[in-house]
């Protein structure tokens, strides 16, 4: 005899899954989350606009965020103006210098020093490296080179090939290693310590100690002022495949995308010693791909971490991968956002979160009070669900769901064609106390798409499935 019984979808905590198949994926995941992130609670909030501000003039390259506003950065740029726009924040066009005989195409890293900058960018045969926007160069007068750059304890670090390069204490242009008055410049080469560090790719700070990254191998070092106490700690036989994602997150640890996917750089509670996480594994099926067919995609990759929601993003080419952990909740969640163009910096100011794409176009998410929405298409996709009982028929008699926002609900329960899906209905806000929807489906596995494409905000909280068990189709 068939029994009837409500079954609830309400809880959405993993986010974005894609390590099984439809059919046997685990409650709590999605096969689909574009456009949305989870929010606390572990209900779907569909994402903010990416609202247009202002276009930079296409000499400028690179843009970098502080707590003063904007700041852009081109080579030979002359006076060049940059329209102001749409913008909240002042923003400060930066000239550097230009190589004689050559032309700069691409700035790839600008680090704050004091209230100057050290900029690394590259032409067709080389790389450069400017401070104060002006030209570095070494002892022997050469230019000097570099791909990376950070700030540690008054020093500036630059990788450059196989080697860790580091200026005098207070001066990132000082390269003299014999200076008195701006002591501890000098080099550390790495492939020493490892083969695997040929090429370093990016720094970052790891609680009292740097993460030195190349492709597959990462060296933890304790680095002083005082070159001559410059230890090696460690060495990961993991790395980076793109310089711009490793970002420090939480508390400290490092987040960063290597060629297996998202990885997090940890440490042991009581020894500090460095471990690998994969915080990323849920969606190493979607990035792995992308990594092997598109490494020029991978290297340009681009991470920031969201003010206020402490969201990792990550952007790769036109989509923007996001991370949503609140340890809180128990929530450790993946989505998608599509914002319509290829991001090429992201920039933060205070609260802002900024992204200038490959046209030098400048886009505010959530626009200037930072509640705005727009009609991207926000899409989710459970798994086909067995509602525990994987081998037994089920008709779904009725559908109710609670949502704010207008909802396409649509349903599939063909365990041969996961991909075959019936409207059933479209709703706004929750069908709670109003006449439930109906719906005729029949199958084992039960699987819910929802779509959402309006202005405004949007939300899914829970989908009620009232079933018949147990009947004969």
């Amino acid at each position: 005899m068939a029994d009837d019984r409500v079954f609830s979808i309400n809880d959405f905590k993993a986010g974005l899954d894609v390590r099984k198949t439809p059919l046997t994926a685990p409650g709590g995941s999605l096969r689909i989350l574009e456009n949305a992130v989870l929010n606390q609670g572990g209900e779907i909030e569909k994402r903010l606009a990416f609202v247009h501000m202002t276009d930079m003039p296409s000499s400028y390259k690179y843009l970098l965020g502080r707590s003063d506003g904007l700041y852009a950065f081109g080579v030979g740029t002359g006076d060049a103006p940059i329209a102001p726009g749409l913008l909240p924040v002042a923003i400060y066009p930066q000239n550097l210098e230009a190589p004689a005989g050559d032309t700069v195409y691409q700035i790839f890293d600008v680090e704050p020093f004091d209230d100057k900058f050290f900029v690394l960018g590259r032409s067709a045969s080389r790389t450069y490296c400017w401070y104060n926007n002006l030209l570095v160069k070494e002892v022997d007068g050469s230019l000097s080179s570099g791909t990376y750059a950070r700030v540690w304890k008054g020093k500036m670090y630059r990788l450059d090939g196989k080697y860790l390069r580091f200026s005098g204490v207070n001066n990132p242009a000082q390269n003299d290693p014999n200076s008195v008055t701006e002591p501890g410049a000098g080099f550390i080469n790495l492939v020493l310590n490892d083969p695997e560090a040929l090429k370093l790719l990016s720094l970052e700070v790891y609680y009292n100690s740097m993460a030195v990254m190349a492709q597959l191998v990462t060296q933890i070092w304790k680095l002083d002022p005082d070159l001559t106490k410059d230890t090696l700690d460690q060495v990961l036989r993991v790395g980076t495949v793109s310089p711009k994602s490793v970002v420090q997150f939480g508390t400290g640890d490092i987040l960063f995308l290597s060629d297996s996917g998202v990885r997090s750089l940890k440490s042991s509670a009581l020894t500090l010693a460095a471990s690998i996480t994969d915080i990323g594994s849920a969606i190493d099926l979607l990035l792995i791909p992308l990594i092997r067919d598109d490494l020029d995609g991978a290297l340009l990759a681009e991470a920031v971490i969201q003010p206020i929601q402490g969201r990792y993003w990550l952007s790769f080419r036109e989509t923007i991968f996001v991370l949503s952990y609140f340890p809180a909740g128990e929530i450790t969640a993946w989505s998608l956002f599509r914002p319509g163009f290829e991001t090429r910096q992201f920039a933060v100011v205070g609260n802002y979160v900024f992204a200038c794409d490959v046209n030098a176009s400048i886009f505010l998410y959530g626009g200037v009070t930072r509640a705005e929405y727009d009609s991207s298409k926000v899409t989710i996709r459970t798994p086909h669900m067995s509602a525990d009982a994987p081998t037994q028929s089920k008709r779904i008699k009725s559908v109710d769901v609670m949502c704010t926002g207008e909802w396409a609900v649509s349903i599939g329960m063909l365990a041969t064609d996961v991909d075959a899906f019936e409207l059933c209905a479209t709703v706004t806000n929750n069908t709670f106390g109003i006449a439930r929807i109906p719906f005729a489906g029949y199958g084992s596995h039960i699987s819910v798409h929802l779509e959402h494409e309006a202005p405004g905000p949007a939300l899914l909280a829970s989908i009620h499935l009232n079933l018949n068990e147990g009947a004969v189709g």
